[in-house]
């Protein structure tokens, strides 16, 4: 009976995470859906484009694409139970709903689960990270081999996402060589660097076996590029290295008229834009490359200060629902000429007709996330001054710097936006909530309501998670 309680108890945590995009009547579209899609189909890379993330989708076509959306969803539901085992939560049915539940109200989860997108994967990689690192041993092995698998298919599946594991990799490497002490343990560090390396063979392989070529997903300069634009140091070195009557670069006939923001520079759909005149992604490459280095030499003091704004900026910048709009036409017409069984679907979605609206539920969520986000540090502090509660200082730390990471790499390389923080941030919700289902038992609540009738009880101990 306990099995089958524990097997329903998942069963309903998936239901609650799928419930926003069963309510649209699909999966949800973004802008860059359309270009994940095409890409095992189509045979060639593009910018920011995961090959592996495609292929994930393409499993998914002849349901709809709900067989993508349903397994993100049980991986999400298995990730949070592993995270619960492993902080003596696990084992019992009703928390685990109750705690899903509360995150599919209070933050952007059940959005990020229910797009095909690999958004999703961002947060999961971090708490699979920090289950790698620490709790290992409170893990079974297909358990561990499991969390691999989702490390190394998260940095398959989106640049920034294995950026990010790349520097929680060398902050705790580093913090290990500088302290010999058993906070950080080497073979878990181990664990964690082979999940976070098989992803570079896993893009690559996906690459080839699509493609025939051995090549790396591209970036593109265009996306940092696009951020020096909207902080005006473009049009600063434009202004002050562009001669009258001589053109040293294109977008010097543009020095006083470039867009205000980033995403009016790349997503302009003039034929005689800004971005599209000096050759977009495909051929704009050699001189946004060649005026960001130069740039970075003639004003390293305000390049070093609008990246650190822009971090900051994006710590900030948590609302959910950011580009789950009706206007990603890109995506309907992949949908369109690749798999036109699918069209009346996707056309019949809540989305298609813009009844996606997150004013009021961003009410709750931006608040909860930016108040989560805070309370990590002081957790931190918290849980290493008490025995008790000592295994939450890790994780509250991991995620903290897992937020951070993102933070910069999002921020700094492409530009502030509240998708790059959503998909982030309901992590550090997730280890609040722990800490909260960690503390109420710890008080001592008959003691707590006697006192003010001077009555005195014995306190309950709690044995600590080891």
């Amino acid at each position: 009976m306990r099995a089958v309680f524990r097997v329903g108890a998942f069963a309903a945590a998936v239901f609650l995470l799928l419930v926003p995009a069963l309510w649209n009547g699909f999966p949800f579209l973004f802008f860059d859906t359309g270009g994940y899609l095409a890409r095992p189909f189509d045979g060639t890379l593009a910018a920011g484009r995961s090959v592996a993330y495609g292929l994930w989708l393409s499993v998914g076509v002849l349901g709809n694409f709900w067989p993508v959306v349903i397994a993100q969803s049980a991986l999400t539901v298995w990730t949070v139970v592993l995270t619960l085992k492993s902080h003596g939560l696990g084992g019992k049915p009703l928390p685990l709903v109750v705690l899903v539940a509360l995150l599919s109200v209070a933050t952007a989860l059940p959005w990020l689960a229910g797009q095909l997108m690999p958004d999703l994967f961002a947060g999961l990689s971090v708490l699979a990270f920090y289950l790698l690192v620490f709790r290992t041993e409170a893990l079974a092995r297909w358990e561990r081999i499991g969390l691999v698998g989702v490390v190394a298919f998260a940095a398959a599946s989106h640049n920034a996402t294995l950026a990010v594991l790349l520097i929680l990799l060398a902050t705790f490497a580093a913090i290990r060589l500088l302290n010999r002490s058993e906070f950080l343990p080497w073979a878990g560090l181990r664990r964690a660097a082979f999940a976070v390396v098989l992803g570079i063979p896993l893009a690559l392989s996906a690459n080839f076996a699509v493609t025939g070529e051995l090549a790396w997903t591209p970036g593109s300069i265009a996306f940092p590029f696009s951020r020096l634009v909207q902080d005006g140091i473009v049009q600063r070195f434009l202004v002050e290295n562009c001669p009258m009557g001589e053109e040293r670069y294109k977008l010097c006939t543009h020095r006083y008229r470039l867009p205000p923001t980033g995403d009016d520079f790349l997503w302009d759909d003039e034929p005689d834009g800004t971005f599209a005149r000096i050759g977009g992604f495909l051929y704009g490459g050699p001189e946004m490359t060649a005026i960001a280095a130069k740039s970075l030499v003639q004003y390293p003091t305000q390049h070093i200060a609008t990246a650190l704004l822009a971090t900051a900026q994006q710590l900030a910048m948590v609302k959910t629902g950011d580009g789950l709009v009706m206007q990603v036409w890109d995506t309907y017409g992949v949908i369109e000429r690749l798999f036109p069984q699918v069209m009346a679907s996707s056309h019949t979605a809540l989305q298609r007709y813009g009844f996606l609206y997150f004013g009021n539920l961003n009410l709750l969520h931006e608040p909860l996330a930016l108040a989560s986000l805070a309370l990590l540090p002081f957790l931190f502090l918290f849980a290493y001054r008490r025995r008790d509660l000592g295994d939450l200082g890790p994780l509250a730390a991991t995620i903290f710097l897992g937020v951070l990471a993102n933070a910069f790499v999002c921020g700094v390389f492409s530009g502030p936006h509240d998708r790059y923080g959503a998909r982030m941030v309901w992590i550090a919700t997730f280890v609040a909530m722990i800490a909260v289902a960690r503390l109420v038992p710890l008080v001592d609540w008959r003691a707590l309501l006697a006192a003010p009738l001077g009555l005195r009880y014995a306190r309950r101990r709690i044995p600590p998670v080891v």
